[in-house]
């Protein structure tokens, strides 16, 4: 009598199902894991050398824009690698020194007032809420807004107060007889001193008494001097340490500077093939893994290739034209503005979502704006010209210059620009965050259809 066959196995189907879950979570996890560790790795060495990483990575955009200006000069004027990169650093020279020339003043004026103008935006905002939210309302986020406010204070620093005299017609004309160095003495004087100071019928026991207070005065800073001349000579030295920290910062920040053109002249002048040399090193490995990571690289250099070199040249296009619009629309600060949104795309969205919000503020709070004419022309003039630049730069230069090189989602390039920001630790993460994450969705497709053998990867 024969036997019934028995089953090779001691697991069942649910068994075996659960168990290649398990195993699959494993690996989700390992992964994960394995991710997470290279991420914080990543995070610590650009923080530990940020100065370094910020010149290479400077240095290699601009050799990705500049080397075919160079080839070009090889090609059409017959010069060698040498002169070529020469000529091309004279022109850069040249039109940076005469861009320095007609548009730097304005700039760096530009600039200066925006940050002193920056700096009073949330007492006036603070104002404006008071004057226009119901109590209860402000009540709620009066809180919040001193936060801010402090917040606001240590990124540009104190705004400098208008001391308010409140004089009557009678005193500003007799304050307005007071030289400058009485009129210091004047205002160091307290409400009653000032109401003694006018109750003076000439001018000659005026003067007398501002004398008398001006020496007081320095008597009084003489006596705090001396009482505290310990703690000055500590502060004194504190102070001078901390001078000397800066000057050392400030050098090695001009040291990272001043070797970008050093690097940048040697990767413009090399003519090696790194990818060849690189495939010839990894002999040892077997063909199939070997095709694979050069195929990955290959794919990631013309990745960052072509984002750089497109990005750059669409950002500084888009500053151009939002320079021009904004000055056009009567926009405090449109030439710096409009340059820095522009650069600010190398980004792609952080220049435009930076450029509404900071507009809207300007438009409303720079003088003769919204708050105290209540027109709307300035931003009506910058909301067009955001439009028309955004059009531009979507339906004719993007799709010019970059074409579909990532072909990343708009979303997924929006998770990629904070992720890579959070983890890298700021702009140079966001920078790479796109060429990053179009090359990991690279190398994912590469394993799911060669070694997954599923082809809807």
């Amino acid at each position: 009598m024969n036997e019934p066959p028995q089953s090779s196995s001691i697991l069942g189907d649910r068994q075996r199902k659960f168990l290649a879950f398990v195993f699959c979570f494993a690996g989700v996890l390992l992964l994960a894991c394995l991710l997470t560790v290279v991420v914080v790795i990543l995070n610590q060495a650009f923080e530990m050398f940020g100065g370094v990483i910020w010149s290479l990575a400077l240095s290699g955009m601009l050799a990705i824009l500049l080397r075919p200006i160079v080839t070009f000069f090889e090609e059409q004027l017959n010069l060698g690698r040498f002169a070529s990169i020469l000529l091309l650093y004279l022109l850069v020279i040249g039109t940076a020194g005469s861009a320095t020339w007609f548009l730097g003043g304005k700039v760096i004026s530009q600039t200066q007032d925006f940050i002193g103008s920056a700096a009073e935006w949330p007492e006036r905002l603070e104002q404006k809420a008071k004057g226009s939210l119901p109590p209860e309302t402000w009540e709620a986020v009066s809180d919040q807004v001193k936060a801010f406010k402090k917040y606001w204070e240590d990124l540009l620093g104190p705004s400098t107060p208008v001391m308010s005299l409140n004089l009557s017609p009678t005193q500003e004309l007799i304050y307005n007889t007071l030289t400058l160095s009485e009129r210091e003495i004047f205002r160091a004087l307290d409400d009653l001193e000032k109401a003694d100071f006018f109750a003076r019928e000439s001018r000659e026991e005026r003067i007398a008494y501002l004398e008398r207070k001006g020496t007081e005065i320095r008597n009084q800073t003489m006596e705090a001097i001396e009482k505290q001349g310990e703690e000055i000579a500590e502060k004194s030295a504190e102070v001078l340490k901390s001078a000397w920290s800066g000057l050392l910062s400030i050098f090695t920040k001009v040291t990272y500077l001043a070797v970008i053109p050093i690097y940048l002249f040697y990767f413009l002048g090399s003519n090696r093939n790194l990818i060849d040399d690189l495939e010839k090193e990894l002999s040892f490995l077997t063909d199939s893994v070997k095709d694979d990571i050069v195929f990955l690289i290959r794919e990631f250099v013309g990745i960052l290739v072509s984002f750089f070199r497109g990005q750059l040249l669409i950002g500084l296009l888009m500053g151009i034209g939002y320079a021009v619009g904004f000055s056009l629309s009567g926009l405090k600060f449109g030439i710096t503005l409009g340059l820095l949104f522009g650069l600010l795309n190398v980004v792609p969205y952080l220049g435009s979502i930076v450029g509404i919000a900071t507009t809207l503020l300007v438009a409303y709070l720079q003088p003769l704006g919204i708050a105290e004419t209540g027109e709307w022309n300035v931003l009506l003039g910058c909301g067009l010209c955001f439009v028309v630049v955004q059009l531009i730069e979507s339906y004719y230069l993007t799709p010019k210059i970059m074409g579909k090189q990532t072909g990343l989602h708009p979303v997924v390039v929006m998770v990629s620009i904070f992720f890579w920001g959070t983890a890298l630790g700021g702009i140079l993460g966001m920078i790479f965050g796109i060429p990053l994450t179009a090359f990991i969705i690279i190398a994912w497709r590469l394993v799911c259809r060669k070694y997954l053998n599923r082809s809807s990867c």
